[in-house]
């Protein structure tokens, strides 16, 4: 559906500004999420925090074999899962956090080179049959080096004006 929708809105953008010499730009969005190092470093948090989880589990099990009469048995099993759903919604939590938190720097950094390369719009590479100036390189430079995000620009964009 995602691709359905580029693509309709770039075939409107080509039947409807023809007449001006709009620039267009396209990023490969799988490419940037591969190469940007936050990325990285966030799925190994993620990891460790996943693994917490495992290790607390079996810490329990551990524990719950210890463990003789049913209600001992039957308490224990009622305080582990309630604590374990804790940990798992916040796990979660987090997850959807970091996640927002990155498709959010990568969208707004997509839009500052844009922006910095005088492109009237970006679409995702993988809708677009041809043209359009391939700025993938760019936005992934300028989110693994905060400074680039500024400094940015690419021959194939309009001149800037003065």
């Amino acid at each position: 559906m995602k691709k359905l929708l580029s693509s309709l809105v770039l075939l409107s953008a080509f039947a409807f500004g023809c007449a001006s010499a709009e620039v267009i730009g396209v990023v490969d969005f799988d490419k940037i999420v591969d190469n940007y190092t936050k990325v990285k470093t966030v799925t190994d948090e993620m990891s460790d925090k996943y693994s917490e989880i495992q290790r607390y589990t079996l810490d329990k099990e551990r524990e719950y074999k210890k463990l003789s009469t049913p209600l001992e048995r039957k308490n224990f099993e009622d305080t582990t899962a309630r604590e374990l759903s804790k940990k798992q919604e916040a796990y979660l939590k987090l997850k959807e956090r970091k996640e927002k938190e990155i498709d959010s720097t990568i969208k707004s950094t997509i839009k500052q080179v844009a922006l910095n390369n005088k492109m009237d719009m970006v679409v995702e590479k993988s809708v677009t049959f041809f043209g359009g100036v391939d700025i993938t390189d760019q936005v992934i430079k300028a989110l693994n080096n905060p400074v680039a995000k500024t400094t940015t620009t690419t021959p194939a964009a309009k001149p800037a004006t003065k």
